[in-house]
């Protein structure tokens, strides 16, 4: 049985402890979301550290998160960052922990298609306090250049084995094949090593492996519930669905002077 973890870790919020707290007046309850959605959009914070599973039979299609502790995300907002870029999106989660998608949720604010907290079609975000590990990777991020279809985009790696082993080759051409409308990937010739994670969602522009020896970018955002290893990401990546096509591409990939 899963176990439940309330948002923001006071149950208060959602004014569902017993006694008085239960003649909460829903003016209250959703003043308290206003304030805590408010705050929470102009702070740093520490999010939930988990990942995101994909609902079976008779709930497919439907997402939840996992918490590391193995509680789940129920009742209300969450902050999250599923795919531990360090930036957190805000989600709502019903009572039986099932994340809601394309509505208005019970207090009012818009969700998008992929789960997330929108104001005027744009996504709301929270920087997320780094872990030693994740300042270690981004403090030395590599800059390096991607060429496709005749457009040159830049990009940043991270400091991690993976990375440095895909750096010792380049620069490097490829032909990507395509996949699903989103990606293009390529199969190097050797290994990698691997640090792979749930990533929940994707981004246009990240740039992934897939097992130890699949080279992904992506050109389009949307939820996965696939493993991946994060090696980086295209820094401004307006245009690259375009560059890329939807067919076979060659993409150079080389570190910047």
């Amino acid at each position: 049985m899963r176990r439940v973890i309330y948002p923001f870790g006071y149950p208060v919020f959602f004014a569902r402890r017993a006694g008085a707290l239960r003649q909460a007046a829903r003016g209250k309850v959703w003043l308290l979301s206003v304030l805590a959605l408010a705050m929470g959009a102009f702070s740093p914070l520490t999010a939930f550290a988990g990942e995101w599973k994909l609902g079976s039979a008779p709930n497919e299609g439907a997402w939840w998160y996992e918490n590391d502790d193995g509680s789940y995300a129920a009742n209300g907002w969450f902050w999250l960052d599923g795919n531990r870029d360090n930036i957190a999106e805000c989600y709502y989660f019903n009572a039986d922990g099932w994340m809601l998608s394309e509505t208005v949720t019970p207090d009012g604010y818009s969700v998008n298609e992929a789960g997330a907290w929108t104001e005027d079609g744009i996504v709301k975000t929270r920087v997320v306090q780094e872990t030693a590990q994740n300042q270690t990777e981004e403090e030395d991020m590599v800059p390096v250049t991607i060429l496709a279809g005749g457009r040159q985009f830049e990009a940043t790696l991270l400091n991690n084995a993976s990375t440095q082993a895909l750096i010792a080759q380049m620069p490097l051409t490829v032909t990507m094949s395509e996949m699903n409308g989103n990606e293009k990937y390529y199969y190097l010739p050797a290994s990698l090593p691997t640090q792979t994670q749930s990533i929940g969602a994707i981004h246009t522009g990240d740039l992934m492996l897939f097992g130890s020896d699949c080279l992904v970018l992506f050109y389009e955002d949307f939820r996965t519930s696939y493993r991946y290893t994060r090696l980086g990401s295209v820094s401004n990546p307006e245009g690259l669905s375009e560059a890329l096509g939807r067919g076979n591409v060659h993409v150079t990939f080389q570190i910047q002077p």
